[in-house]
């Protein structure tokens, strides 16, 4: 039995079940093999997702045998491949099938990680709270003392990955940013937080965002470029190179385009582009995979420090 986890946001998750599901018969024809999917939501993983479920499947032994999830999971571990147990099937089908030249820089010289997509993260602003002649259309914004921000639950991938941003790329300024920041809830409950004007800010993908376009909510786009949350497909060590399988069937049009209809970034060159890719910078200073997945570490270490005290 193949083990598929299957670990997106929230607003892709259901869609990519379903059409996985849509196609299972031919894909374990093809494969030779019954495919079981999990999420980290499954009680065998985590359920909650309040702590590393990676780390932990690793540790008990039920590591999936392909796993599409944030490139944000990886900070738990203490190198990308603890252990040894992922194996290099990802840069094999990255040189068969590499991604779109926009996304280049993210192919893995290590060979274990394929950038399926980039989900962008943004900042939004209640209008009624927030004159936008006052901002400076920057991540920097978030730092001006009279703006309440609100961000999801700080184990949430989306959060982990803007806090890594900010504490990497404005350390001085990040302290204090951390005893004003609001964290809590998940990516909705932090648009409903500032489409009610609760808070100024918030911090989502360009998906939920969206949702509050005609709910007098903006999008303050950055001059540094929207921070990047990367998924990827992983393959577990000794995998079946037969399970590429799995990888072409998500790099079907159809399903690409989906993702880039939702504002995300897909790796097919023939996709369509989520319109955010015009704040491209975060890519143009991309300096690898260890230094993004270190970042998203030492926020987390904040995290930890919190709870022991």
């Amino acid at each position: 039995m193949i083990r598929f986890m299957i670990h997106t946001p929230v607003n892709l998750r259901g869609y990519l079940l379903d059409y996985i599901k849509s196609n299972l018969t031919e894909l374990e024809k093809e494969i030779g093999d019954k495919i079981t999917l999990y999420t980290p939501h499954d009680e065998e993983y985590s359920m909650s997702c309040k702590e590393p479920w990676l780390e932990s499947c690793i540790k008990k032994d039920i590591l999936p045998d392909i796993v599409l999830t944030h490139a944000t999971e990886f900070a738990s571990l203490k190198s990308r491949n603890e252990g040894g147990v992922f194996s290099n099937i990802g840069g094999q089908y990255a040189e068969e099938n590499p991604v779109r030249e926009e996304l280049s820089m993210l192919e893995d010289p290590e060979g274990l990680f394929y950038p399926l997509f980039v989900v962008p993260l943004v900042m939004c602003y209640n209008t009624k709270m927030v004159n936008p002649e006052d901002l400076q259309h920057s991540w920097a914004d978030l730092f001006n003392e009279k703006y309440k921000v609100f961000l999801p639950a700080r184990e949430k991938p989306m959060t982990r990955a803007v806090g890594a941003f900010l504490k990497r790329n404005y350390p001085q300024q990040f302290t204090k940013f951390e005893e004003k920041a609001v964290y809590g809830g998940s990516p909705k409950d932090v648009m409903k937080s500032v489409i009610s004007g609760e808070c100024h800010f918030a911090i989502s993908n360009i998906s939920f965002a969206m949702m509050g376009k005609n709910k007098n909510v903006a999008l303050n786009m950055p001059s540094e470029g929207v921070v990047l949350l990367p998924d990827v497909l992983v393959w577990k060590k000794n995998s079946s190179e037969k399970l590429k399988r799995i990888a072409e069937l998500l790099m079907r049009q159809d399903i690409q385009d989906y993702l880039g209809e939702q504002g995300n970034w897909p790796a097919l060159k023939s996709a369509k582009m989520g319109d955010t890719i015009t704040y491209i910078d975060q890519l143009k200073s991309w300096e690898g995979w260890d230094t993004y997945i270190k970042a998203v570490s030492d926020f987390d270490a904040g995290t930890m420090q919190e709870k022991l005290i």
